[in-house]
């Protein structure tokens, strides 16, 4: 299987690139599914992690004072007007002990039985687990790329006769204009391949967004990642929202958004910097 890259220790970064990543996740989720009666939402997870990982050990540099603040939030009784991600970690019972992945958190505001779509994940003792924890549902985990997953037949495409709105979610570690497949880097020869997986669901004419995460992106690399959005957007006809946050030194993590079908997101979203 081309493009594998296995992480043996389950372990989540334990920065605010977990906090923007999923409260953008959470914040898209909850106002896509809202758009159908039924308050169901298709999911194309393509970095799935396990349900739940601890954080790596915390270097003192890297930016968590946003993540740390969450979580301590969730800690205490719910209070009105308090970001979903405080919501979505409070139901999860989320920890540094315990951090969950993208689809728990989905599942704790949208509701199992109102997801369907796909989940890949390349390391097969996470995806052990993560079939485990979607067993019996309409959510498919694959042990595999999510390059091979994105075609016709793959359980990240876009179903044929799709009728529910739809979440696309992208996290690799970050993004080179390099050469090297490699499953855990989001590269610029992935835009063909990005191109007409997204085009499909923009087709469906059902409302959605795809999210493009990266992380520890260096000064000389953002805005490299910043065109290859843009070149996305003009080939998908979607519109767009890019956000960022501080990393380490001049690093940072960058959030693209691509949406279709609906009016989104908001330069205030969450407390992050908008790129505008």
């Amino acid at each position: 299987m081309p493009g594998l890259f296995f992480v043996a220790a389950n372990m989540a970064k334990g920065n605010d690139g977990n906090y923007l990543q999923h409260g953008i996740e959470i914040e898209a989720a909850l106002r896509l599914a809202k758009t159908d009666p039924d308050g169901r939402l298709h999911i194309a997870l393509a970095h799935g992690m396990a349900p739940f990982e601890s954080f790596e050990a915390r270097k003192a540099a890297q930016a968590h004072r946003r993540l740390d603040d969450a979580l301590m939030a969730s800690g205490r009784p719910s209070r009105p007007g308090e970001p979903a991600i405080v919501t979505a970690y409070r139901k999860t019972g989320a920890s540094e002990a315990r951090y969950p992945n993208s689809a728990e958190l989905l599942r704790s505001i949208v509701g199992t039985d109102k997801l369907s779509g796909g989940i890949t994940e390349v390391d097969p003792e996470k995806c052990s687990r993560l079939a485990r924890a979607w067993a019996d549902s309409r959510v498919v985990p694959r042990c595999s790329s999510w390059r091979d997953q994105v075609d016709a037949g793959g359980v990240l495409a876009c179903p044929e006769d799709l009728q529910v709105p739809w979440l696309i979610s992208m996290d690799p570690m970050t993004y080179t204009e390099g050469s090297e497949a490699n499953d855990d880097k989001l590269h610029r020869f992935d835009i063909d391949r990005l191109s007409d997986w997204l085009a499909r669901y923009v087709e469906s004419r059902r409302p959605g967004l795809a999210t493009l995460f990266v992380y520890s992106v260096r000064p000389d690399g953002q805005l490299d990642f910043w065109r290859f959005v843009h070149d996305l957007q003009k080939r998908t006809g979607t519109r767009t929202y890019t956000y960022w946050l501080p990393h380490q030194g001049g690093n940072r993590n960058l959030a693209g958004l691509l949406y279709a079908g609906t009016e989104f997101l908001s330069s205030t979203l969450l407390g992050v910097n908008a790129r505008v």
